[in-house]
């Protein structure tokens, strides 16, 4: 397997460091070499020149002594080369004696470029001056020599360099890239893994440092195997429990609406007592009064007046039979129109005072049994296309839920609810006079199973109703507001009309 060079790579990093350190250490040693070799090749010249008057000083005064310029000729042509370019020799009066210079042709760019002249006095003879030697002297082999050894020392370097790299890659790559690119492709693959038993621990090749690695990692592998496996089984223990929670839940909220369904009926019923007690005392007294009409008849003791108090009775009980009867007969319209509100969630057109109304007046009685007065001050008018069921839940949870909550047994108080109409918005206000709520609660008080009455009959589940009701089917909003022993205020803003879906 071969690992890709990214940017950052390590592989890369040590590389460029290897290069940088080599270069520079063989630059510091090819610099040294460069001044060492320079300071060689002076002193080859300094001999060289010395070695070069050692040569030509006495032959060369004997020769001019003797004006033997043949000989002259042939000394001077003996000491000609690549360094001595050129040699001319003057008489002492400074007349040109013999000329000799080396080949044109066979100087390079660079010697010919690098010529120096200087003056080489010849000794006297019997203490008389004979002249001297002009030296026309060329470094070109010495410059030659310093390039030379100057590439040399480039060559040196980029070849270190390469065999360096080389070897470098070469052993890295097999000894340490190679496994510990296998490594994380073995952790990856842990990694994905969704069960336990998918993960498989790595092979120990050979006991080496990566071999105790690789037993680290097969151990980490092995409990993260184990930790993702109590994940898993933590997980389908959360959503069974949460299924349950669920299901535990709805139950609830449908107890909460059997329960509100049975305040409904209960109230229904007591307010079914008056006219339903009027019709059965109405009908037992013309019933008396029938019999005893009856008997009179039978003692032929009947006289007019009391048939006339007969017909006069029977015409008022009858008008308070109607009365009576056309008051239970809206009661029931109104149960029944209430009870398929609130068990059903049905999208219907109703006036919102009526309705709040009809919803209240089933609560009344319970109310009625405490201290506190109920204020209704409802806006008439206010047609609203919603859901007259969920809606009166909420009004009957917020109600009942302030008489128990807000006040104590035998303190009196006043639950107001008024309603505003506010463009296509309908703002409902549910306030109390009650004890209000502590500061620590307000956060929680829609929290689901959160109540004071736990174990009083209370299931946590009221608020958390309404909450849900106002912000789902209604696609309204809810506000709270509480001052501990001033009262307590939730505001609701729904839309008047709601379109399905």
């Amino acid at each position: 397997m071969t690992t890709s060079l990214v940017p950052r790579s390590v592989k890369v990093q040590m590389i460029v460091i290897l290069m940088g350190v080599v270069t520079a250490l063989m630059c510091g040693f090819g610099a040294y070499s460069y001044v060492l070799t320079r300071q060689s090749f002076l002193q080859q010249k300094e001999e060289a020149k010395s070695l070069l008057e050692r040569q030509l000083a006495t032959p060369a005064s004997n020769a001019l002594w003797n004006y033997a310029e043949p000989a002259m000729g042939t000394l001077l042509e003996s000491a000609l080369g690549r360094s001595v370019q050129e040699l001319v020799v003057y008489t002492s009066e400074g007349r040109e004696f013999a000329r000799r210079s080396f080949a044109a042709s066979k100087l390079g760019a660079a010697e010919s470029g690098t010529l120096q002249t200087f003056n080489m006095d010849l000794p006297p003879v019997q203490d008389r001056q004979v002249g001297h030697i002009q030296v026309t002297w060329s470094d070109g082999p010495l410059t030659e020599a310093l390039h030379a050894t100057l590439r040399r020392a480039v060559m040196e370097i980029v070849l270190l360099n390469v065999v360096l790299v080389g070897l470098f890659w070469f052993s890295m790559e097999h000894l340490l890239f190679r496994r510990v690119a296998a490594l994380q492709q073995a952790l990856d693959c842990a990694a994905t893994r969704e069960r336990a038993n998918d993960i498989v621990a790595m092979p120990v090749a050979v006991q080496d440092e990566f071999g105790a690695l690789t037993h680290s990692i097969n151990a980490i592998t092995k409990r993260l195997g184990a930790e993702i496996e109590a994940g898993h089984v933590a997980e389908e223990e959360a959503l069974s429990a949460l299924n349950n929670l669920q299901n535990a839940q709805e139950g609830l909220v449908q107890a909460e609406k059997m329960a509100s369904l049975g305040r409904l009926v209960a109230g229904v019923a007591h307010e079914l007592n008056t006219p339903i007690g009027n019709i059965v005392t109405v009908s037992s007294t013309h019933q008396e009064m029938v019999d005893q009409l009856a008997l009179q008849m039978t003692e032929g003791a009947l006289t007019r007046s009391a048939l006339q108090s007969l017909v006069s009775a029977s015409s008022e009980g009858a008008i308070l039979m109607q009365r009576a009867a056309a008051r239970a007969a809206t009661l029931i319209q109104n149960f029944k129109q209430v009870a398929v509100d609130q068990t059903t969630d049905q999208l219907r057109e109703f006036d919102l005072a009526r309705q709040m109304q009809e919803v209240l007046s089933v609560i009344a009685p319970e109310i009625s049994k405490t201290p506190v007065k109920l204020v209704v001050n409802l806006a008439p008018g206010i047609a609203m296309h919603t859901y007259p069921g969920p809606l009166g839940q909420v009004m009957t949870n917020l109600v009942v839920n302030a008489v128990r909550h807000g006040f104590d047994s035998q303190r009196p108080g006043t639950v107001t609810v008024s309603s505003l109409l506010q463009g296509e918005q309908v703002k409902i206000v549910v306030s109390d006079t009650g004890q209000g709520i502590p500061p620590d609660n307000l956060g929680k008080i829609f929290d689901p199973f959160f109540t004071t009455k736990l174990g009083a009959g209370g299931t946590g589940l009221g608020l958390h109703i309404c909450h849900n009701i106002v912000y789902g089917p209604l696609r309204g909003s809810m506000a709270l507001a509480s001052t501990v022993g001033v009262g307590t205020t939730f505001t609701l803003q729904i839309p008047r009309r709601v379109v399905p879906g």
